[in-house]
């Protein structure tokens, strides 16, 4: 069975979290809310990845397997203050952990193309002077091209 989408990507253990001087708190609905007025731009809030080294981490890859040279659509679902105060890296790496390909979005929706050199890929929430965030979850779905 070929999974085309994957909707339901949750903030997942709140180990991997920007944790100094953060407030986290975990709803039973499964989002999570961050607040930390003084962080500095351009830090790493969370970091979600393809590739997860099992015996190490006793964890599951919390993203989905993309198919090379295809294209996906992006979507993150959260509530920032202040608006925008929030950016989207996705990393593209080769087998050997070297950096093929990087981008960086403002917006919460948005097209990309898994690059034909990628060996795994994560994806980062960069702290663009956020205050406080509501995160619910993310989802990548392929784009069917006719």
């Amino acid at each position: 069975m070929i999974i085309n989408r994957r909707d339901d990507i949750k903030w997942g253990e709140v180990s991997g979290t920007y944790m100094y001087g953060t407030t986290v708190t975990c709803h039973s609905d499964q989002h999570v809310s961050i607040l930390n007025p003084l962080v500095t731009s351009g830090v790493v809030l969370r970091s979600w990845s393809s590739n997860v080294d099992f015996q190490a981490s006793r964890v599951q890859a919390s993203l989905p397997l993309l198919k090379r040279n295809r294209d996906y659509q992006f979507s993150i679902s959260m509530d920032c203050k202040p608006v925008g105060g929030v950016y989207i890296k996705i990393s593209f790496f080769n087998r050997y952990g070297d950096i093929v390909e990087e981008k960086i979005e403002k917006t919460t929706e948005f097209n990309f193309s898994y690059p034909e050199d990628t060996y795994y890929y994560q994806i980062s929430l960069l702290s663009a002077g956020f205050e406080s965030m509501d995160f619910y979850s993310l989802s990548i779905k392929e784009i069917h091209c006719v």
